[in-house]
């Protein structure tokens, strides 16, 4: 797709041909004629050349304008010039935009970036991340300046001694020893027949020290009814392997078996070698009992799977009906062991997220012979403390994700460091992380994006004929209260909050473990004493150091932090290709607000009905297409009849649509602000239409491992990238005619599933 004014190269040829044409005629007719008649004839054919030549050089000349306005009217900058060759290097003309536009789009990226040895997939997302991840290692590896924050020193000082693998060697399996002896179980998982083993007391210890999930998914947030106030939560929690495989042995069973082959291979190095294949089947066995008794996501995501609010001793009522092998009392005083916090059990109450399985599990612990249930504690302790040890627990690791997810190499030391020390210290890099990569003009614009994209929103919903007036006014209210979080907290450059924030941080150089502990005890204290506290609804949810983009439903907030706000997400050169990119994810995130969850809070965070039920009754049918939509999209590639789960998807897929629409009516907006506009190098034959579509099918180009995308399809609330791309623009009125999509092209169907 060339776009053609003129050719010069062909001009340029004729006038050439036309010269020395010309040229020979004229020496030769001036040479031979000498009559009279003769020489007129050649002043009249001189005077017809000089007229040729003067066109064509007036047409050249024309051309030569045209260009120049052309030049003019292209983006030269060098963020243009990048776009516009990793436009060329990923669009393959030769696909059909309306057959197939994720692959008219993506497939020469995919081609030219394979995944890497070290990754089981890769997209625009890894590809920024891994760039995130370059330059903090930068920042982590200088030497510390005696200006530096104390955190910031901190942070180096985590980092070198992580990277410190020696010293870790050293320590051997005693830091493992440690833990378990601390929460009183033996070093070896060899239990006798007659254990006295309090699972409650030593869960509750566990999730104390290590903020380990075991049994409980336990928590502190707002209270979902009531933000105001905090609460203790309380969630079912995966056995420690994916529910999905072991509730489907059939379609799984290389991967159940080489989970039993992990967990043999890893007891052999505690010393256990006789019954290692008796001990793995034995976990295997009891974590599909526990998956058994689970909520699916499909029914967890119901509007029938209800919450309770009860008192602790309320609870233990509740869960008494079926058997007494469970004390609340015991788990939660275990919890909050050391902090600030005392727990009255027949006044503080909790909210119960999957009453059923609390229900269920004691009964299940029950009916299980002790010696297994202590195993199972056992080994969720030492599978997640080993791995920070020796390498040879790291090497079986990896030797099970190549195994499951096809993984080829271990990744490097240094990446694992860095995020270790991303995760503890993510403010303080981010402190230094947005001097050197983020600018202040940046984040401004990216500001002014999302609220035109919060003006269209709310466009949109004056203009939705589903909704009555009651519920449309309510959501405009919910929209307009959304708090928009763009960059990083201004508060992280005060030195003084900053210090205050890390105050109870601290690193024991050259004692990774130790340092492990402690700082996770900070941590969980922290969280463990908000119980009393008042809720910050202005919060960050994540440090500006993180590639992604976040919508809170308690908080009613959305956030897009600096590590996200790079190209090809953000600053492209061009509005029409940022709106289409950052823009679509901006609009994903405020549409996720009025999702089939996010729809069930209000402006402030409540869980609370604000819908009628006959706005609720289109709603549903809407959601019900899309729903439809994905879930008849399958990869033949997997064999075993994978397709999409349309259900556990919705609420993505409904922030996908919603989220492009929202965005390019917010470019329009944008565009009747500054409407000029430039072409980029090499594409000036797109329209700027064509271009914001681009933009947004362009940061979805990815690559995945078998085992990897079999995971997604399985477990991912995300439909797998291509399907995000051709779903959301098939339903796109305006995709089809940016693109001449013909009624009925694959691109373009009769019927689309619109919501928002």
């Amino acid at each position: 797709m060339r776009y053609k004014v003129n050719d010069p190269e062909n001009n340029g040829k004729n006038f050439e041909d036309i010269k020395r044409h010309s040229d020979v005629d004229w020496c030769s007719w001036k040479r031979e004629q000498k009559s009279k008649n003769e020489t007129k004839l050649v002043a009249i054919i001189g005077l017809l050349v000089f007229i040729v030549i003067a066109l064509v050089i007036t047409l050249i000349l024309r051309i030569s304008i045209l260009n120049k306005n052309d030049y003019e009217d292209m983006c030269q900058t060098e963020k243009c010039i990048n776009t516009a060759a990793r436009l060329m290097e990923s669009i393959n003309t030769s696909v059909n935009p309306c057959n197939d536009f994720y692959k008219y789009a993506c497939d020469g990226w995919i081609s030219q970036h394979p995944i890497p040895q070290s990754q089981t997939s890769w997209d625009q997302l890894s590809h920024l991340r891994e760039r995130l991840f370059e330059n903090l290692r930068i920042i982590l590896e200088e030497d510390d300046l005696e200006s530096d924050l104390r955190p910031m020193k901190l942070a180096r000082a985590l980092y070198r001694t992580c990277m410190d693998t020696a010293t870790i060697e050293n320590l051997g399996l005693e830091p493992i020893f440690q833990i378990l002896k601390m929460v009183q179980l033996p070093e070896k998982p060899i239990f006798n027949e007659s254990i006295e083993f309090d699972i409650a007391t030593i869960s509750g210890t566990v999730q104390r020290h290590l903020g380990l999930n075991i049994f409980i998914n336990f928590y502190i947030s707002e209270d979902i009814r009531n933000t105001s106030r905090n609460r203790m939560m309380m969630e079912q929690v995966s056995p420690g392997f994916s529910e999905r495989y072991l509730l489907d042995s059939g379609r799984f069973s290389s991967e159940i078996n080489e989970y039993k082959r992990y967990i043999k291979a890893m007891v052999e190095l505690a010393g256990i070698n006789d019954n290692s294949t008796e001990f793995a089947n034995e976990l295997v066995d009891f974590s599909t009992s526990i998956a058994k008794i689970m909520a699916t996501p499909e029914e967890r995501r119901s509007s029938t799977h209800l919450l309770h609010d009860v008192t602790v001793d309320e609870l233990q009522q509740l869960t008494d009906l079926h058997a007494v092998k469970w004390n609340w009392t015991s788990y939660i005083q275990s919890v909050f062991k050391g902090t600030n916090v005392t727990i009255d059990s027949s006044k503080d109450r909790v909210i119960v997220m999957d009453l059923l399985y609390l229900q269920n599990l004691p009964q299940l612990l029950a009916s299980t012979h002790p010696t297994t249930v202590a195993r199972f504690v056992w080994w969720n302790i030492y599978a997640t403390i080993a791995p920070l040890t020796l390498q040879k627990f790291r090497d079986l690791g990896f030797q099970f994700a190549q195994k499951v997810f096809g993984l080829k190499e271990k990744t490097p030391r240094w990446k694992t460091c860095t995020g270790n020390v991303n995760s503890m210290f993510g403010m303080a890099l981010t402190h230094l992380y947005v001097q050197k990569h983020f600018n202040e003009q940046a984040k401004e614009k990216a500001l002014e994006m999302l609220l035109d994209i919060r003006a269209a929103f709310d466009e949109m919903v004056s203009e939705l004929e589903w909704m009555d007036t009651d519920t449309r006014a309510k959501a405009h209210k919910k929209l307009n209260a959304m708090k928009p979080f763009v960059g990083f907290p201004e508060w992280i450059m005060d030195a003084k909050k900053l210090n205050d924030y890390y105050k109870e941080a601290d690193v024991v150089e050259g004692k990774l473990f130790k340092t492990f502990l402690s700082l996770t005890n900070v941590g969980i204290n922290k969280t463990l004493n908000s119980l009393r506290e008042k809720p910050d609804k202005n919060r960050w949810i994540s440090a500006g150091t993180t590639v992604n983009a976040f919508y809170s439903a308690i908080l009613n907030s959305v956030t897009f932090p600096a590590g996200i706000l790079h190209p090809p997400f953000y600053e492209n050169g061009l509005e029409s290709l940022n709106y289409g990119a950052m823009g679509a994810i901006m609009g994903h995130e405020l549409t996720h607000g009025f999702d089939d969850q996010g729809r069930r809070y209000d402006e402030d965070g409540n869980l609370r009905q604000w819908w009628s039920d006959e706005t609720l009754q289109h709603y549903h049918k809407k959601v019900e297409c899309i729903i439809k939509q994905y879930s008849n999209y399958h990869l033949p590639e997997l064999n075993n009849n994978f397709t999409v789960n349309g259900i556990n998807t919705q609420s993505e897929n409904i922030a996908d649509n919603g989220g492009l629409r929202e965005a390019y009516r917010a470019y329009q907006i944008s565009k009747a602000r500054n409407p000029n506009s430039q072409s980029l190098p090499g594409l000036y034959n797109y329209t700027q239409d064509q271009l914001f579509f681009l933009g947004f099918a362009q940061v979805w180009c990815g690559n995945y491992t078998y085992g990897a995308l079999k995971s997604k399809l399985v477990e991912g609330a995300h439909a797998p990238n291509h399907f995000r791309v051709i779903g959301t623009l098939s339903n796109n009125i305006e995709f089809a005619k940016a693109w001449n999509c013909p009624v009925g092209s694959p691109m373009n169907p009769p019927n689309k599933c619109i919501l928002w």
